[in-house]
């Protein structure tokens, strides 16, 4: 068993019992461990404690129970009063993070007030909805980045990233890379969302393909 994986169903089972699973993308290092359901032999190289949801339309989201389930599990909430973004962290460390898309104004936190947090808006989160799939975890429906859109989302953040982060990523992309390439389905993916993203982030991509020496599908091979 994974570490912290307990951790990570009872945050699930609160998702669920608040109405909001159906509405999020669990996005980050822990989407990957989802990925063994969908490719043989793949072990996910998850070492983090860091859990971020992704909701990537805040109007869908309404009043719910999440902040008394999570609180319940002996969370604490932390607001940063400068940036106004919230952060639920467990005893042991485990910390929850919410994500989403800027919207009108294009401030850096929006404020989701059917939960009362602060989730951060990151224009780039956009290719994580592009290829959304689901997979069944105990019974639950758990909404994913397709592996596709997983790899190509980090590749457009890497240049944005700390230097820890940039290895990890770029780590990430190399192992899952090689079920990619394996897959008809995955690898027609990944070269047609490549080739419909926007210029510039099509551009930003490829440099850091090429700077990290990344494998990727090729065309002649679909």
């Amino acid at each position: 068993m994974i570490k912290h994986e307990e951790e990570m169903l009872k945050i699930i089972q609160v998702l669920s019992q608040s109405n909001l699973l159906e509405n999020c993308i669990i996005t980050g290092s822990w989407a990957m461990y989802f990925y063994k359901f969908i490719f043989e032999e793949f072990i996910p190289p998850i070492a983090t404690t860091d859990f971020d949801i992704f909701l990537p339309n805040s109007k869908k989201i309404s009043s719910n129970v999440f902040l008394t389930r999570i609180i319940d599990l002996d969370y604490v909430r932390s607001d940063d009063f400068i940036s106004g973004k919230t952060k639920f962290y467990s005893k042991e460390g485990f910390e929850i993070e919410f994500l989403t898309l800027p919207n009108r104004t294009m401030q850096n936190v929006v404020r989701l007030q059917g939960l009362n947090v602060g989730a951060e808006a990151l224009p780039k989160m956009l290719p994580i909805t592009w290829n959304a799939i689901s997979v069944d975890y105990h019974g639950f429906t758990i909404n994913i980045p397709s592996p596709a859109s997983f790899c190509l989302q980090k590749l457009l953040i890497n240049n944005e990233r700390s230097a820890a982060k940039k290895e990890k990523d770029i780590d990430a992309i190399k192992y899952m890379m090689p079920f990619i390439i394996k897959s008809h389905k995955y690898s027609d993916e990944f070269l047609k969302t490549l080739d419909n993203a926007p210029k510039k982030w099509k551009k930003e991509i490829m440099q850091n393909i090429i700077k990290n020496n990344i494998e990727i599908p090729e065309k002649n091979e679909r």
